[in-house]
């Protein structure tokens, strides 16, 4: 593998471990990143074309399931990181695998074009010193879904005076300070930011068209949410959603709600001997009729909003909610969905980012459900919009454009040359499940390498060994892309909501990375409907408990030695120290609930 050059862009999470897994495997990765530092969006940075954490930020998702499957987190860490600490985190992960050298920071990629020879990938870079092209003979797109800002139709723009901003380039609430503002949207970033201008501005008011789930990241008893759903029991939820999704969704929101309106409760004012069901439906009245925070988009289609401080905010009146933006109207006025007019100084969008894929013109895009096919150089108004952030905004119309991708990361046509990180919405912590996507990708570009270079044991598979992990044909891939684009668009006609690139099947995608991927977890235990589990559960008592009964983790990816001839494509390399990381992880969970419940004693 040492002679194949292969290009990763961009150095977030899915990058930084691209970067690794290839360079494990034995491919000559080189990585390129437009900032100076590593950690994509969780690095500060003051310029303000660039998506950034901000100093108030907090992770949504906790270290119990936030760790990288050789790396844990330091045992110190809070149980919530800063966007500093995680910053930090990945600088250690980069020092201790010896990354940097292989890392260009301060070039931007501009596009990625096929050669005039057919034989390799021209990568166009900028920098301070110019532009440059490079050849690669494969290309891992790692830079991210937030890149170029969305804004709705403003065709009365130019009537409105006042601060008109994306919270793209939001940074701290010195502009905003004892002025009107308006925010725009109901995502995490435009709850968080209502909650900290309400420190700081004179009125807030916060404009969304449709409710959404939102809960707390802890429960009622202080552990963490994600900490709570176990391996196996995700297993059988996404095994029960891919053969009764009529049941399993309806209930699975049914809950969700239910959890939304309990943690909404905890601020509701109490009265004497106020029985909790009186408690919980004066909640979920407000939250229909006051908040209009429900109903709400279906689990099926978008992820939920995860806030603490945002429903008491609303309760206390800091928080305005109105209803969804319209058009500007005047030196000061914003038109709102319901015909009413609302007099603010400045209007701050939090309305989602185009995932631009013309980064790569070629690419093919659409082709399905009678939306015809074109490519990604094709410039037109369609966006591509993360609809979780703006929450509807895109009501002209206008069918989003979806990439033809195998799995959500590979286009069928350069699948053995292309693969795309950042398209992906997993139900489960984004970090993991991107390291997840990286080390089946290098897998499968192992073992499509060794095939092409007649490597005996990837040709002439042995029956008593796993597999190599190749791709199915191109006519298999494109079967598959075409039932995701046609799930989507008859989606989002009717709840435009709907998030692109969201994981639909979760059940096929994560049985197909780790089987890519060479973790063996799924033949060791999976959902209770099967018998895998029994024999490690016979075997190792204490490993079945810290994997079935604790928070899912990707230490356990390391765990099984499924390749132990180390022959390319079959199977990741493990970690010494897995088992050792998953006990310990185990142990840091149940002792923070033994603090908890003390607390609550």
């Amino acid at each position: 593998m040492e002679g194949i050059k292969v290009a990763v862009i961009g150095l977030g999470p899915a990058g930084l471990t691209a970067l690794k897994t290839l360079r494990e495997e034995g491919f000559n990765a080189i990585a390129f990143e437009r900032r100076e530092k590593i950690g994509g969006l969780w690095s500060y940075s003051s310029n303000t074309t660039f998506t950034t954490v901000l100093d108030d930020t907090i992770s949504n998702a906790s270290k119990f399931v936030s760790g990288f499957s050789d790396f844990p987190f330091p045992k110190d860490s809070p149980v919530y990181f800063t966007g500093t600490q995680a910053s930090e985190y990945f600088e250690s992960y980069a020092r201790h695998f010896n990354l940097r050298q292989y890392i260009r920071f301060n070039i931007s990629v501009t596009k990625v074009v096929r050669n005039s020879s057919d034989s390799a990938w021209d990568v166009h870079i900028t920098n301070s010193d110019g532009e440059n092209v490079l050849s690669f003979d494969k290309v891992v797109f790692a830079h991210g879904s937030e890149g170029a800002p969305v804004f709705p139709l403003m065709s009365n723009r130019d009537k409105f005076k006042g601060i008109v901003m994306h919270a793209q380039a939001y940074r701290n609430s010195t502009l905003f300070k004892n002025r009107r503002v308006l925010i725009v949207g109901n995502g995490n970033t435009a709850c968080e930011l209502s909650v900290m201008l309400a420190k700081h501005a004179s009125k807030v008011y916060q404009s969304y068209r449709r409710g959404r789930i939102m809960f707390s990241r802890c429960d009622n008893n202080g552990v963490p949410l994600d900490s709570q759903f176990t391996w196996p029991v995700m297993r059988l939820k996404y095994f029960l959603d891919s053969i009764i999704p009529w049941l399993t969704w309806p209930f699975a929101n049914r809950f969700m709600r239910d959890m939304m309106i309990s943690h909404a409760a905890r601020s509701e004012p109490v009265q004497p001997g106020e029985s909790r069901a009186k408690i919980l439906k004066r909640t979920e009245i407000r939250m229909r009729k006051e908040w209009r925070l429900l109903p709400c988009a279906s689990m099926a289609h978008v992820n939920p909003a995860v806030q603490e401080e945002y429903i008491p905010t609303l309760r206390s009146g800091d928080v305005t909610p109105l209803h969804g933006f319209v058009d500007f109207a005047g030196d000061n006025q914003v038109l709102l969905a319901n015909n009413t007019v609302v007099e603010v100084d400045a209007v701050l969008f939090c309305t989602g980012y185009d995932m631009d894929f013309s980064i790569m013109p070629e690419l093919e895009m659409n082709g399905a459900c009678g939306v015809p096919l074109e490519v990604a150089g094709k410039r037109n108004l369609e966006r591509t919009t993360n609809c979780e952030e703006h929450s509807g905004i895109n009501d002209d119309g206008q069918q989003p454009r979806l990439p033809r991708l195998f799995q959500m990361l590979f286009p069928p046509r350069w699948a053995s040359s292309i693969a795309f990180l950042s398209w992906l919405a997993p139900q489960e912590n984004v970090w993991c499940v991107s390291e997840l996507a990286a080390i089946a990708i290098t897998q499968i570009w192992a073992a499509e390498t060794a095939k092409a270079k007649g490597h005996r044991e990837v040709q002439s598979h042995d029956s008593r060994y796993r597999p190599p992990a190749l791709l199915p044909p191109a006519s298999e891939m494109n079967d598959q892309i075409d039932a995701y684009h046609t799930w989507f668009r008859v989606a989002w006609q009717k709840e435009r909501s709907v998030l692109s690139g969201y994981i639909h099947h979760p059940h096929k995608f994560y049985r197909f990375l780790h089987e890519a991927a060479g973790t063996g977890l799924y033949d060791n235990l999976d959902h209770v409907f099967t018998a895998r589990g029994w024999r490690l559960w016979w075997k190792d008592r204490d490993l079945w408990k810290w994997l079935a009964k604790g928070p899912i983790n990707s230490y356990s990816w390391r765990l099984f030695d499924t390749n132990p001839e180390c022959i390319p494509g079959c199977g990741r390399k493990v970690c010494p120290e897995a088992k050792k990381m998953v006990k310990e992880a185990y142990e840091a969970w149940e002792d923070y609930k033994r603090q908890i419940q003390r607390k609550w004693v």
